[in-house]
């Protein structure tokens, strides 16, 4: 069965690096590869003299009021950049599938 993305259990961008699908001090960035962020072992971001979460970096570097961390960064996985937003998914079925 397909959930809603809002039904679907919550998970932290620390979480990715906890599992181990991201790693501390891996460069991530946004699909044009114009901006970019490095990631903390706490899981926050940090871009020059900017850190924090996912969206408050995603935002402050354009000159936004907010974004959606999930679905403006990317990470880069064997030449190709894949969207943070796809790895949620992918250690959301993990959890699934070991029963969390």
């Amino acid at each position: 069965t397909m959930q809603s993305p809002k039904a679907a259990p919550k998970v932290a961008f620390g979480t990715l690096i906890e599992t181990g699908w991201i790693a501390a001090g891996t460069v991530i960035t946004d699909k044009k590869r114009r901006l970019q962020a490095t990631v903390r072992a706490d899981g926050s971001l940090s871009a020059g003299t900017v850190a924090g979460s996912i969206h408050k970096v995603g935002a402050s570097l354009q000159g936004l009021e907010a974004c959606n961390g999930w679905t403006y960064w990317h990470v880069e996985t064997k030449g190709a950049l894949v969207l943070i937003d796809e790895l949620r998914g992918r250690v959301r079925s993990e959890l699934a599938a070991a029963g969390a």
